[in-house]
């Protein structure tokens, strides 16, 4: 835990600005490298599967891919895994939003995208000390997470090569898919969920994996516009207050649910700019998602509650992701604003009664 200086700063200026960067909080060579080098593992056995499976009708342009591949650096082969599964990929690596597409399918022979060293990452201590100090010792980790890679347009173009070369749609005729590779536009995290976790209070870790600066596309933030309520449409004059956050492997930016931000786009020649989110809140808070599975990530009044169990998080996915490609979604994600505070109420209680531990989510089916 961090000095009790220290806690009222953090959360003193979180709650003013809507937002903290706590810099060299996680260090490069222990706490990042483990969870990059696996997650490149998956990125890699996923390219493969999907370059195997392409319709190539030329086996020596498909040889010719697959022979090149390990001689390719990281961006290249993410954009390659891309373009072979005709973004279909990103279904996968990061299902959140990615269900309410309209051709969401989750496979389940796939390797499974979530991986020991991302729950880990999760539960980091460092990350649930600073989350302890903004919301208080009982913390849930939201389902709601992501992965961001935003690409170069020399990257961009590999991709949209790659999917040519595989008879694959463009990857960029996905809903969501300049969210998770190019330019974010300016938003409040809180409009993506149920109404009723408006409420909630639920703080956004957003952690660089690697160098965020303004040319690849770093955070940019209105400070104090968490105070300014529900925005859906922001006026000029209040973007004109953003500042930019340039961060580097080992700070973590914490945000408000509420708080107005976007990414620059990735004008770099050949850079990429890679960062993971993730979100807690108190347990009997929503989280705005609940048909996703959360799990207690810390409790000092009954640590017996945490999950400790990476592949027992696996296993909760792939029972929601299954029982979600089955049963179709609760709801589409356009429908997210007509549905009432009372509506959006009943369906969380109805779902915490369905799933009201990490266990009975394995018998959801």
């Amino acid at each position: 835990m961090m000095s009790d200086s220290s806690y009222l700063d953090h959360r003193s200026t979180f709650d003013h600005d809507g937002y903290l960067v706590v810099e060299n909080l996680l260090n490069w060579q222990n706490d990042i490298l483990p969870l990059v080098f696996e997650y490149e593992k998956l990125i890699d056995a996923l390219a493969e599967i999907f370059l195997i499976e392409a319709e190539v009708v030329d086996k020596n342009q498909l040889n010719s891919l697959l022979d090149n591949y390990p001689k390719l650096d990281f961006p290249d082969r993410f954009a390659t895994l891309i373009g072979a599964s005709g973004g279909r990929a990103l279904h996968h690596l990061d299902p959140v939003l990615n269900i309410y597409s309209p051709d969401y399918r989750y496979r389940r022979d796939l390797p499974s995208a979530q991986i020991p060293s991302l729950f880990d990452f999760v539960r980091h201590t460092k990350l649930l000390d600073v989350i302890e100090e903004l919301i208080g010792s009982e913390v849930y980790a939201s389902p709601i997470y992501h992965i961001n890679i935003k690409l170069s347009n020399q990257h961009l173009m590999k991709a949209e090569s790659t999917a040519k070369i595989t008879h694959q749609r463009s990857p960029a005729e996905d809903a969501f898919y300049n969210f998770q590779v190019g330019q974010t536009r300016w938003h409040m995290d809180a409009v993506a969920g149920l109404s009723d976790s408006l409420d909630s209070r639920i703080v956004n870790a957003w952690i660089p994996i690697t160098q965020a600066n303004q040319e690849n596309g770093c955070l940019m933030v209105i400070p104090e516009s968490h105070q300014l309520g529900l925005i859906k449409e922001i006026p000029p004059s209040i973007i004109d207050k953003s500042i930019t956050l340039e961060v580097k492997p080992g700070d973590v930016v914490f945000l408000d649910n509420k708080i107005l931000h976007a990414s620059a786009p990735n004008n770099s020649q050949d850079e990429y700019r890679w960062a993971f989110n993730f979100r807690y809140l108190p347990p009997k808070q929503s989280c705005g998602r609940p048909f996703l599975p959360g799990f207690i990530a810390r409790s000092r009044q009954s640590p017996e509650t945490e999950l400790c169990n990476s592949y027992l998080w696996s296993s909760m996915w792939d029972r929601a992701l299954a029982y979600v490609t089955n049963n179709g979604v609760p709801y589409t994600y356009a429908d997210l604003g007509e549905i009432t505070y009372h509506q959006a109420k009943t369906f969380t209680e109805d779902w915490r009664r369905l799933t009201p531990n990490h266990n009975s989510w394995l018998n959801l089916h």
